[in-house]
Formats: structure tokens, C-alpha cells, sequence
């Protein structure tokens, strides 16, 4: 059963379903065993710098995939991305006209549902947008350093 993705316009604060709810600068020791069971992969650079990618997650309503990373063991940004239904493919890869509506999508939920518009917010900031260099929709949060 998939769980869905939340974000709290106040704090910043990510909610999984009723399973966890990730908070700024959170050490991921007392993260990481709780979502076990979306834990898909994990990477870390050794540069400090380790990702925990989750999937079985939805956002507004639509099947979602959750990448979160930690610096020096501290929660510090997320990005996430939607699977539109019916979305344009070349060769296995999402159109621009794809990307385009999960951006449009991801804004709109964000908006509609959590009231939050890309740019600042008092936690940190928040971004939707076209990757030129990835050629892929850029969704995600990034927090202020405590």
C-alpha cells in the first residue's frame, strides 16, 4: 500500500502516511529504521553527503518516488518525483510535454492541497522546476543549516 507524501508549509516538516513525519536537520539514525519497508536504495558519496530513496509513496493522489539527503547525518533537503498516468515517452524517457505536466501537477498540489509556492519559506526553500542539464522535472525542499 502506497503512503502519501505531505509537506507542512510552517515547518518544513515531510509526512509519510501515517508512518513517519521527517523533520529539518532530523539525524537520519532515528529516521531511517522507520521506513524500512519504502527504503528502495541508499547512496552515499562519502563526501558527507548520503541519500535514502523511497518509493510505493504517492503525491497528490499519484504514484511518487522520495529521495532524501543527509549532511553529516543530518536531514537536510528532499526531491521527489511524480509518475503522471498516460505521460509522453521517447525511448523509455519522459517527453518534454511528460515533464511539463508533472511540473505543472507538483505546483499545483503544492499550491492547492499544502499551500506552498516554489521560492523561500521561513524553514528553508522550495523548488519545481525544468532541469535544462538533466533534461527531467526538479521537485524538492532544501532547510536552513542549524
Amino acid at each position: 500500500m502506497a503512503a502519501e507524501l505531505w509537506i507542512n508549509r510552517d515547518t518544513g516538516e515531510i509526512r509519510i502516511g501515517d508512518l513517519v513525519s521527517l523533520q529539518p536537520n532530523q539525524i537520519k539514525g532515528s529516521i531511517e529504521p522507520l521506513m524500512a519497508d519504502l527504503l528502495e536504495g541508499s547512496r552515499d558519496h562519502g563526501n558527507g553527503f548520503e541519500w535514502l530513496d523511497l518509493r510505493r509513496l504517492t503525491f497528490g493522489g499519484q504514484p511518487a518516488a522520495l529521495s532524501i539527503c543527509f549532511h553529516d547525518g543530518r536531514l537536510e533537503q528532499a526531491s521527489w518525483s511524480v509518475q503522471l498516468p498516460d505521460a509522453p515517452t521517447e525511448g523509455g524517457w519522459p517527453t518534454r510535454e511528460a515533464i511539463d505536466r508533472e511540473l505543472s501537477f507538483v505546483r499545483e498540489t503544492l499550491a492547492r492541497d499544502m499551500n506552498i509556492h516554489a521560492g523561500h519559506m521561513p524553514w528553508g526553500e522550495v523548488w519545481s522546476s525544468f532541469d535544462e542539464k538533466g533534461f527531467m522535472a526538479a521537485n524538492g525542499l532544501r532547510y536552513r543549516r542549524v
